[in-house]
């Protein structure tokens, strides 16, 4: 039998790793998984992205063959995983090629699609097999469903959903380093739990942009990438259009939500950057 999933990129509103309490909005940088359900108990996955071939992590593998055995599925799994999503980014690429799998085995076993049940399924397994650090419940809920998603990540429970409420893009600038999530120094975040939960606050009163623009430059802060990427924020925040700028996930990719992506390729001159629009508008 086969199916197909997908699911999308993501840009962070709150980091969860020094509150627990996380937050997201989807942007249009898509992930499509192809999978055949077959008898035997091998399971492999191949990718792909405009960056070449990915090899998929170990525990990647064990994640989608545990979701497949509580969907009901006992045999082998074959799956071709094509993304847009710049790999080990912070944009969430992990969480989103786990939903999109999740929902093509959904679709394969001829079950109704649903990216609620697939979004807890795809947390409970990453979480199980180490791809996660903080649960990313709010990770997970923005890669596959429209909104803005305030979560409390270890009681798993969605605190606030809010919607931009007009067109808006992300401009995302992707520099050449990677942060695997293994590289990520926690204790660094948890110095700086004071900052972050001013932003928690804000995001909970509804002002989902300026905690993800305190939340963004913490996060560099945290990461100790400083120079250029604060530069990056500085240049777009001066634009006219620009409503946040920040780092996104554990980095590098920084961004900026914008009306006017024009602006910030301008300002951002020199720099390779993707434009996708983000999910989270009431349209």
């Amino acid at each position: 039998m086969n199916g197909i999933g997908r699911a999308h990129a993501a840009v962070s509103v709150l980091n969860a790793i020094p509150t627990g309490i996380g937050g997201a909005v989807g942007v249009e940088l898509w992930v499509e998984a192809r999978v055949r359900l077959h008898e035997d108990n091998e399971v492999t996955i191949s990718s792909q992205t405009p960056w070449g071939s990915v090899d998929p992590d170990t525990r990647l593998l064990e994640a989608v063959e545990h979701i497949a055995r509580i969907l009901g599925h006992n045999g082998g799994l074959e799956i071709e995983i094509s993304s847009e999503i710049p790999p080990a980014s912070g944009l969430k690429s992990s969480s989103a090629v786990i939903n999109a799998v999740t929902l093509g085995i959904m679709n394969a076993m001829r079950d109704e699609p649903d990216p609620f049940k697939a979004a807890a399924l795809s947390v409970m397994a990453a979480k199980k097999v180490g791809l996660t650090v903080t649960g990313a419940y709010d990770d997970s809920l923005a890669t596959i469903a429209p909104g803005i998603f305030i979560t409390d990540n270890p009681g798993m429970r969605i605190l606030k959903t809010m919607y931009a409420g007009e067109e808006l893009y992300a401009v995302i600038a992707v520099p050449q380093e990677k942060r695997p999530i293994y590289h990520v120094d926690t204790e660094a975040f948890m110095r700086l739990k004071p900052q972050y939960e001013i932003a928690v606050k804000q995001a909970l009163k509804g002002d989902w942009i300026s905690a993800m623009t305190i939340n963004g430059i913490l996060t560099i802060a945290a990461t100790g990438w400083r120079g250029d990427k604060l530069r990056l924020i500085a240049k777009a925040l001066s634009r006219p259009s620009v409503l946040a700028a920040g780092m996104s996930g554990k980095g590098p990719a920084i961004f900026a939500v914008t009306w006017d992506p024009e602006q910030v390729l301008e300002a951002w001159d020199g720099w390779e950057c993707l434009v996708a629009r983000l999910t989270g508008d009431e349209s």
